[in-house]
């Protein structure tokens, strides 16, 4: 038996840095599919976090949305963003805070992980219409495919040899390295954490079985499907984009307008 199993006591203790900002994302996805949903209902869950406040009027307010002028209340902002792009907004800030970090375990930088995850949401959310799914379930279940990296990383880091590499490799895919290390692979380890904060089935199941889709529940397959496809997909919408610190400059300009990478850019450029 590894001496680095993970166990639901030590995730306990990793969740406990978790953003407060998490906790709204459940309750802000299901206010969004309701039909019966007042602004007022998101604009006070929302300011549950008055830095995610903050930084949506920010953006409702940007010159990537065609404005460049202040937004001066949080109603406005989301009126001006309208429920679907203010979900996506609010998630991806929700978020970043715990998405943009350096997993040492796996030798990524806190840029190259966060555009992974962000990148995977816009091509989930893409692709959702075509095949029938909800665009807002899909951009929340490819922002966060990946967390239990971020789990894993910090379990190993704690408890292992802080040298200690993980790649994927033909021969030994990572989940496979995971599982013999930890006993959970990522994909597992996510889904124990978004049960964690109350995400529903159609956003866990996917997640949890998206490196074996064939054994997706039927109710999930067509999503898990799409996850398992979107996480190729975006090494593709990664690679074309300039790294971080020439985004802000010259560079940046050779991405195509409206693109998903100027999406990508769009949100780093809000968040700084």
């Amino acid at each position: 038996m590894s001496p680095l199993l993970l166990c639901p006591a030590d995730l306990e203790t990793y969740l406990r840095d978790l953003p407060v900002a998490a906790a709204v994302l459940p309750r802000l996805q299901m206010l969004l599919l309701s039909d019966g949903t007042y602004l007022d209902e998101v604009v006070e869950l929302v300011r549950f976090d008055p830095s995610l406040a903050a930084r949506v009027m920010h953006a409702a307010g940007s010159a990537y949305y065609g404005r460049a002028r202040d937004v001066t209340s949080l109603a406005e902002a989301l009126a001006l963003l309208g429920m679907r792009e203010a979900y996506r907004v609010t998630a991806a800030f929700a978020m970043s805070r715990f998405l943009n970090t350096p997993l040492r375990i796996y030798g990524m930088g806190p840029a190259e992980y966060w555009r992974r995850s962000l990148a995977c949401a816009l091509v989930m959310e893409h692709q959702a219409p075509s095949r029938g799914l909800d665009e807002c379930t899909a951009y929340t279940a490819g922002l966060l495919h990946a967390i239990g990296m971020v789990l894993i990383d910090r379990h190993l880091r704690t408890v292992g040899d802080p040298g200690l590499l993980l790649r994927e490799l033909p021969a030994t895919p990572l989940a496979r390295q995971e599982q013999r290390l930890i006993g959970m692979t990522q994909a597992q380890v996510a889904g124990l954490v978004l049960r964690r904060w109350s995400f529903g089935a159609e956003i866990v199941v996917p997640i949890e079985f998206q490196f074996e889709p064939a054994r997706a529940p039927v109710p999930h397959a067509a999503m898990t499907t799409l996850l398992a496809e979107a996480r190729v997909l975006t090494q593709e919408v990664v690679r074309t984009l300039p790294p971080t610190g020439a985004a802000r400059g010259g560079e940046a300009a050779a991405v195509e307008p409206g693109s998903l990478g100027a999406k990508i850019l769009a949100i780093e450029a809000w968040l700084r």
